[in-house]
């Protein structure tokens, strides 16, 4: 999937030479192809997929008179004028053409009515740009205003390329992940200069780099249907969902999914798989964990061949060497826990070219946070983690009231897709994903996620309209096969239920009983993962601690050096902080200790020739006003 950069330079002059150092800060591998464009001021750099074809050509801009549009990502549906879009057509010149014709007709609008995963950025002849994020944030962006221009990029990395770039860490940001879960709220980063723009966002600079940042779109937006009775609710969430999934499957050659036990890429599999030919799936966990069991049962009844990929694999430390390598190429957003995803990543992008994600479907179509209207309930859905490195309670509930607050009347449970979703899944699985096979997301399908979202929360709640609609359109999958969070069916009985708890606790007394006389019996594994016993295993905790107890490391100016290697020697003898916690310092400090030789290698770098554009750049005059 495509990044892009985009450096508005104070003086014309100065923009070609950041174009080499914005390519290679935008490309995560380096096979990515890459294509930049200037036009006066402006630089835009974009870099794609690899594959066969010239980047230039095939994603420069679309031109009406000296107004000019570049679209970063895809298009999978639309409202309005350009209803009859698909993915592929949205990645050509004409839909660009069509999309700023709408723009220059109706403003924001346009961009509204855009359902997708995309960047878009529209030049102006007389020195205004704008750049939209689409309506959930999808690909991130990031913001960072220099003395000597203003650059607005999906890495971190690229908007410090500059020579006046300030890369002074963010100690609330980690104080802030240490707190809520390795997760920082808001619009912060690792660093404090460099902040993320919101979701549904167009950002418009001035010709004198003045800013400006408008919402197009708000939760309060949302419809409100009313449906008579289950059996009609369930029939529109099968029509959507349905159309959902088409959208996302068009153009794709080998597509696919990561397969767990839960119900999120289950009814990806159970629509898109009968739709897609040559369906592929890889699931990753502990070996013989309920994840990787029921998800290759889940396959194997479907008739698609799952590829098994074991966490913690080749011996320590290699997992960890995956992980950290993947420090840099994610900004340091994605706490070491969370970077298991990376493991992943050979299987993935050698099994597909494009991939339907079901990460958030529960908080979209299930009950997951539902029941969020308090600060406090906010807290406990974020997390919050207090302890020696937490924020204090009463400090956390404040910010928490804020969050919600900031939402405008909206549900407070919009706050979490405001603040912890951008970051759980645009950072954490976006940016591994995306720089390998294109990434589609159906759960964020406009339609789908509006009639969802707009329900009473009843509906989905103890009306079980997730459960109602999973077992009655695939009961093979759901009816008969356990959902790895309950070990029994959707829509089971409480009775079952009962049984199923009975059944482990007695399997956990035997266990033990047996434990006694010298037999071992093999504990069921409910996760698929299991960071408590691979990060503390002797060696691998040390090279975990190491930057941690650094004298001068930059965790210490958070809080105290004392503090700090008192938290980490009680996680290792015992585990009592949370594995997010050190995961997210050990990032943090990670990331701040490569930073400067990545940047330095950016700004080494040189760029291909220009895309180079013959639009007219006018400074406005007086006679304009």
């Amino acid at each position: 999937m495509t990044s892009i950069g985009v450096w508005r330079a104070r003086h014309p002059e100065g923009a070609p030479q950041l174009a080499g150092p914005l390519l290679a800060a935008l490309r995560t591998l380096p096979t990515d192809r890459a294509a930049w464009w200037q036009v006066g001021p402006l630089v835009v750099a974009m870099t794609d997929l690899p594959r066969a074809g010239d980047l230039a050509l095939e994603a420069g801009p679309a031109r009406i008179d000296d107004d000019l549009l570049w679209l970063a990502g895809e298009v999978v549906a639309a409202r309005g004028p350009l209803a009859d879009v698909t993915a592929v057509h949205s990645r050509t010149v004409a839909f660009r053409r069509a999309l700023l014709a709408d723009v220059i007709a109706r403003g924001c609008a346009a961009i509204r009515d855009l359902d997708g995963e995309f960047v878009a950025v529209r030049w102006s002849a007389d020195g205004a740009l704008t750049v939209w994020t689409d309506r959930f944030g999808a690909i991130p962006l990031f913001h960072a205003a220099w003395p000597d221009g203003t650059v607005l990029a999906t890495t971190v990395r690229a908007t410090l390329i500059g020579p006046m770039a300030d890369t002074t860490p963010d100690l609330d940001a980690i104080r802030e992940a240490a707190t809520f879960g390795g997760f920082r709220l808001g619009d912060r980063t690792n660093v404090r200069a460099v902040r993320r723009v919101a979701a549904a966002t167009a950002v418009a600079l001035a010709p004198d780099l003045t800013e400006r940042r408008q919402a197009y779109w708000h939760w309060r937006d949302l419809p409100r249907p009313t449906p008579r009775s289950m059996h009609e609710a369930v029939e529109e969430t099968e029509r959507l969902w349905a159309r959902a999934v088409t959208r996302r499957l068009d153009g794709l050659i080998r597509p696919g999914q990561t397969l767990s036990g839960g119900l999120d890429s289950r009814a990806i599999l159970a629509e898109a798989a009968p739709r897609a030919r040559g369906w592929h799936a890889v699931t990753y966990g502990i070996a013989g964990s309920d994840d990787v069991r029921l998800a290759i049962k889940c396959a194997r009844i479907s008739g698609v061949t799952c590829e098994a990929v074991s966490l913690y694999a080749g011996g320590d430390p290699r997992w960890l060497d995956v992980r950290t390598a993947l420090v840099d190429p994610t900004d340091g957003l994605i706490e070491l826990g969370d970077l298991m995803h990376g493991e992943a990543l050979d299987a993935v992008s050698g099994a597909m070219d494009g991939m339907l994600s079901g990460y958030i479907g529960d908080a979209v179509v299930g009950p997951t946070f539902n029941e969020v209207t308090t600060p406090a309930q906010l807290l406990d859905a974020l997390p919050y983690y207090g302890g020696r490195l937490g924020m204090p309670h009463d400090e956390a509930l404040a910010l928490a009231a804020r969050l919600i607050a900031s939402e405008g009347g909206a549900a407070p449970r919009f706050a979490l897709f405001d603040h912890k979703l951008p970051q759980s899944t645009n950072h954490a699985h976006g940016s591994l994903w995306r720089a390998r096979v294109r990434l589609r997301r159906p759960f964020l399908d406009h339609d789908f996620f509006d009639w969802c979202q707009g329900l009473d929360t009843e509906w989905r709640g103890a009306r079980g309209l997730q459960s109602a609609w999973l077992r009655r359109t695939w009961p093979r999958l759901f009816g008969s096969v356990p959902w790895q969070k309950t070990g029994v069916p959707v829509g089971a009985s409480s009775a079952r239920h009962q049984a199923a708890r009975a059944a482990r606790l007695a399997a956990r007394v035997a266990r033990r009983a047996l434990g006694t006389i010298g037999v071992t019996l093999p504990a069921r594994r409910r996760s698929f993962t299991d960071d408590a016993r691979y990060w503390r295993v002797p060696g691998v905790r040390e090279r975990i601690g190491a930057p941690l107890r650094r004298p001068g490391a930059l965790v210490h100016s958070a809080w105290d050096a004392h503090t700090v290697i008192g938290v980490l020697d009680d996680w290792e003898r015992s585990a009592l902080a949370p594995a997010q916690v050190i995961g997210a310092l050990y990032v943090f400090e990670t990331y701040h200790a490569g930073l400067g030789a990545t940047l330095a290698a950016c700004r080494a770098a040189t760029a291909p020739p220009a895309a180079r554009i013959t639009a007219t750049h006018r400074t406005p005059t007086p006679d304009d006003a």
